[in-house]
């Protein structure tokens, strides 16, 4: 079994406060791979409160994202909108990557692959990878990059970013489609 989990697909990242042309690109890729999916998708949405500007994130990146409960929030409307028979699971974040991954899928005895898609690369999908990686030091795990958003504003960074991503993933023993 391949457990499908889907990276801030939200509208901050997609189309809103933090915009990201890469991740809009995505978008098809990340949809067909939701309805081909045989088991339930796990979503992550980055969960931000009001104070997010007084956090370390919020310093670092002074711009407000992914306030829990506002538009920007929710997941980008081609992803709410589907009627899969795989249904789905949302898992809330604090941070970049997810520390329960235990909590959802326990040994993870009947997966045999995870694989993740999402945005921004190489923030919260990669973060979920080492974190998954750590979790589960056996497992075989994927990261789309078809199905990624990246940073950098010109195709060289975007080029760059790709480059570095696939090199620690690599690294931490986790495969990449490109």
């Amino acid at each position: 079994m391949k457990q499908l989990i889907v990276i801030d697909m939200q509208n901050d990242f997609v189309t809103g406060a933090l915009a990201n042309k890469t991740a809009q690109d995505a978008v098809p890729f990340i949809v067909n791979a939701i309805k081909g999916s045989e088991f339930s998708v796990v979503f992550t949405a980055d969960t931000h409160g009001n104070d997010y500007l007084n956090t370390l994130e919020g310093k670092n990146l002074p711009v407000k994202h992914c306030i829990e409960g506002t538009d920007g929030w929710n997941l980008i409307p081609e992803i709410e909108s589907l009627d899969t028979k795989a249904g789905g699971f949302l898992v809330r974040k604090r941070t970049f990557g997810y520390l329960d991954w235990k909590k959802i899928f326990g040994e993870a005895l009947n997966i045999d692959e995870f694989v993740i898609v999402g945005t921004v690369m190489p923030i919260c999908p990669m973060s979920n990878a080492i974190t998954l990686r750590a979790t589960y030091p056996n497992k075989k795990i994927t990261v789309d990059f078809r199905g990624c958003g990246f940073m950098g504003n010109t195709p060289e960074e975007i080029e760059f970013c790709k480059k570095a991503a696939k090199f620690v993933l690599n690294m931490n023993q986790i495969d990449v489609i490109e």
